[in-house]
């Protein structure tokens, strides 16, 4: 493990030594769901590419081209 990541870890420890119960309650449900959070199909793809290395994203410098691209997609 590298020197930053136990830096973080350390930093993370002591944020939450200084939660309320009520707190620590919300972070431990917070985790549980990530823990058993399943991707829908959509995202499950994304991720997919992501890790195959294939980004299918498109980046938009126009707000109206974005829309009409969303609009002819059907995913607006």
């Amino acid at each position: 493990m590298a020197v930053a990541q136990i830096s973080v870890k350390e930093s993370l420890c002591r944020r939450i030594l200084d939660l309320s119960d009520e707190e620590v309650g919300m972070v431990e449900r917070y985790v549980s769901d990530l823990e058993s959070h399943e991707p829908n199909e959509v995202t499950a793809a994304v991720l997919a590419d992501s890790e195959a290395g294939r980004n299918m994203s498109r980046i938009y410098d126009d707000v109206e081209e974005m829309l009409s691209d969303l609009l002819k997609t059907g995913n607006a």
